[in-house]
């Protein structure tokens, strides 16, 4: 019997799916990304054995794996090279931001925004090509993480043009640290690991609806970025006619999305379409592909 193998290992969750070629799903399972960012490719290849292992005693004909922080060509070669030779069946890796497009028949951009950022796309050529995607410290705007720092940051500016007060911004942020000042809420978030105060971004938000100046401010900041994220795809020549957004940060801010949509539309007259679905699906898109040739 065919069975198809679709990964999604993000950043926060895994899920696995196992398939039929025409759709019917034998079986299913998700667990805790955990450490998976951090892990080295044989020990990752490991976690998939293991799954599999939990998942089903099927071994399966083809495995199409998403897999977070693979950002480069030769990163997922290497982890597609390690998978492979636990699982002995064909084997495609790619960046879980592909898993968006996979299987869309139009030419398409992956914009995922969720804990992090990234912006995916093909060339004419089938090459893979990833902008942003440089984490908490350097990049990853519009993302949770991204929104509170930029609105952190923001709030400092602010402050230090005596512009602070009547922020509503600043006593939510207060509340959320457990701090007594801007500063302390900032030495917090130093010591603190950043997933922790990621998930202060949908307050950050909730406050923008109120007026908030630095809320406002970051999330136009980090739609701007992220449209620039997919410029800078058209610069390395990637092939799209539109925008594919997901990710929990873009799927449950319409203020966020709209914003980008409007920014698409005028500088690059693209369209931004929401995928609501399970991006599992396009890993056994990849997979099914293998199969057809």
């Amino acid at each position: 019997m065919t069975v198809l193998l679709g990964i999604d290992a993000g950043g926060t969750r895994t899920r696995l799916r196992l398939a039929r070629p025409d759709g019917t799903v034998l079986a299913r399972a998700e667990h805790s990304a955990e450490d998976w960012p951090a892990l080295g490719v044989e020990d990752k290849a490991r976690a998939v054995e293991s799954w599999l292992g939990e998942l089903t005693g099927t071994p399966p004909s083809a495995v199409g794996l998403g897999a977070h922080g693979c950002d480069s060509e030769a990163e997922c070669e290497q982890l597609r090279i390690a998978v492979q030779a636990r699982l002995r069946a064909p084997v495609r890796v790619v960046n879980d931001a592909f898993l968006l497009i996979a299987a869309e028949s139009a030419p398409s951009a992956g914009l995922v925004v969720g804990t992090g950022s990234v912006a995916v796309a093909w060339d004419h050529e089938g090459r893979a090509l990833h902008t942003g995607g440089w984490g908490w410290l350097l990049g990853d705007p519009g993302s949770a993480w991204g929104t509170v720092r930029d609105a952190v940051r923001a709030l400092h500016h602010a402050q230090d043009r005596g512009e602070l007060d009547g922020d509503p911004l600043l006593p939510v942020l207060l509340r959320l640290a457990g701090a007594d000042s801007l500063r302390e809420v900032k030495r917090r978030m130093q010591r603190r690991p950043a997933r922790s105060w990621a998930e202060w971004a949908p307050q950050v938000h909730a406050v923008a609806g109120q007026g908030s100046p630095a809320a406002l401010a970051a999330i136009e900041s980090g739609a701007q970025s992220l449209v620039d994220n997919i410029g800078d795809l058209l610069v390395q020549g990637g092939r799209f006619s539109r925008v594919i957004g997901g990710g929990s940060v873009l799927v449950n801010q319409p203020r966020l999305a709209a914003r980008i949509g409007d920014l698409l539309r005028e500088r690059f007259d693209l369209t931004l379409c929401l995928y609501r679905g399970e991006p599992v699906a396009g890993a056994l898109a990849l997979a099914a592909q293998l199969l057809d040739g």
